[in-house]
């Protein structure tokens, strides 16, 4: 396991320890104390404990009463005191060396030469062990060759925020089907973030209903509700800006938002995103029908066809007139349910490819100016590639930006700035859940 200072190894050979906690977790360190180490990782006591915690430091120099500075004299010495840690212990035993480097500085070993770790390998052949060197480096090493498997850690900043990530360069034998993934190290553990596509069922159940207060609309999303101050603004206006390879998964930032808010009486209204039709809006919100008559709050606008049940059709030929059409539209849907509250989606794709980029601005900005004073909230999605994408960053009130990267879908505030997250769904709870898992 190589990676360069804060990439995270220490935390991720823990969690490798931990998989092994029902056997023999033997951890060296080099570079801390057990009273300091413990107190940086006190999580890692209930599988370690105190008797399987070596410390392989120097002592304080100059030695005390002429004894060496060095806490074990040679490298045999060092593999014997693992050995006995190991050989009478239960199954699976696996030792931790953190690190390969400060350990051979400690022995007085040249870098390049790869006898501690031949003999540490033969120990564990030895004991029925397995072995993880933690190597203080990113670039390639003789040591490549002999192990069975070779993981590099690695971070970068983007938006000024730690994005993590692991290479695996190497496993022997095996078929590696994800090369490079997202990892966290949220609260100090290692989180592997593992490629997931969520898809609804036939049926599914909302998540419990979070209340519309003041002029607040909940998102239903706990860790975006945070840093919205609560949810969505009556009158607000938030852009989902998506880039390549991200596909429909935003959609989840929409349908939880709407479905929390369809389910208190507040209906919504829909300019679908190219490629999509009325009732492709209908079926994200089909399996949670069966809770109320959902169906009769979702309203969708189209630019072709004949309209339906619901759907309603603007002739897409004058921006100025069918922005109009659009706000008289949400006007009369909105008092034929009695709320003072509305969602718009607006799919702005659809707009620039109806009437130009220019055009769909200009559509765009009378359909947010009126949508402030008469407290209906917009949320507009833009898509990579799109030419008015900059003008809908400057109209709106919130922007995220939502990327794939090594096959998961991350979201991050630009307005407000936020770190990065991970957008992950499931139903563990017995409900349809979204989470924004920080990337720490």
């Amino acid at each position: 396991m190589k990676g360069m200072a804060g990439s995270g190894k220490t935390s991720f050979a823990l969690s490798v320890l931990e998989e092994f906690s029902g056997g023999t977790p033997v951890y060296v360190s080099t570079r801390l104390s057990q009273e300091s180490f413990y107190r940086h990782f006190p999580w890692a006591r209930g599988f370690l404990g105190d008797e399987n915690f070596v410390d392989a430091r120097s002592p304080r120099i100059p030695p005390v009463e002429g004894r060496l500075p060095l806490k074990y004299a040679s490298a045999p010495e060092f593999v014997e005191a693992v050995y006995f840690k190991l050989k009478d212990g239960g199954e699976p035993r696996i030792v931790v060396i953190d690190s390969l480097d400060a350990l051979k500085f400690v022995l007085n070993m040249p870098y390049e030469d790869i006898q501690l770790e031949k003999l540490l390998l033969e120990m564990a052949e030895a004991t029925r062990s397995s072995v993880v060197f933690v190597a203080e480096t990113s670039g390639g090493t003789p040591l490549d060759y002999v192990v069975d498997g070779v993981v590099v850690l690695r971070w970068r900043l983007v938006g000024g925020f730690f994005l993590r990530e692991a290479v695996f360069e190497k496993v022997r034998g095996e078929r590696i089907a994800f090369p490079v993934r997202c990892f966290t190290l949220k609260d100090g553990l290692f989180r592997l973030i593992e490629p997931r596509h969520y898809e609804l069922g036939e049926k599914a159940s909302p998540p419990p209903v979070k209340k519309i207060s003041g002029r607040v609309i909940p998102t239903n999303i706990d860790e975006l509700d945070e840093v919205l101050g609560g949810g969505l603004r009556r009158g607000g206006v938030i852009v989902l800006d998506v880039s390549v390879g991200v596909g429909v998964y935003y959609r989840w930032i929409v349908i939880l938002p709407v479905l929390n808010a369809v389910m208190q009486g507040c209906p919504a209204v829909f300019v679908p995103s190219t490629g999509f039709s009325h009732f492709d809006v209908e079926n994200s919100f089909k399996p949670f029908f069966k809770e109320k008559n959902l169906e009769n709050f979702i309203h969708t606008i189209e630019f072709a066809g004949k309209g339906g049940e619901n759907a309603y059709l603007v002739e897409g030929e004058d921006p100025v007139k069918d922005a109009e059409r659009l706000l008289g539209i949400a006007d009369s849907i909105s008092k034929e349910h009695s709320s003072k509250d509305l969602i718009m989606f607006i799919g702005t794709d659809t707009l620039e490819h109806v009437y130009g980029a220019d055009a769909a601005v200009r559509m765009i900005s009378r359909v947010v100016a009126a949508s402030r004073s008469r407290g209906y909230t917009l949320i507009l999605v833009a898509k990579h590639g799109q030419l008015c994408r900059e003008a809908l960053f400057h109209m709106s009130d919130a922007h995220f930006k939502l990327e794939s990267v090594n096959s998961v879908t991350l979201i991050q505030g630009v307005n407000p700035p936020t770190r990065i997250y991970v957008l992950t769904m499931g139903e563990t709870e017995g409900y349809v859940k979204a989470r924004l898992m920080p990337v720490e």
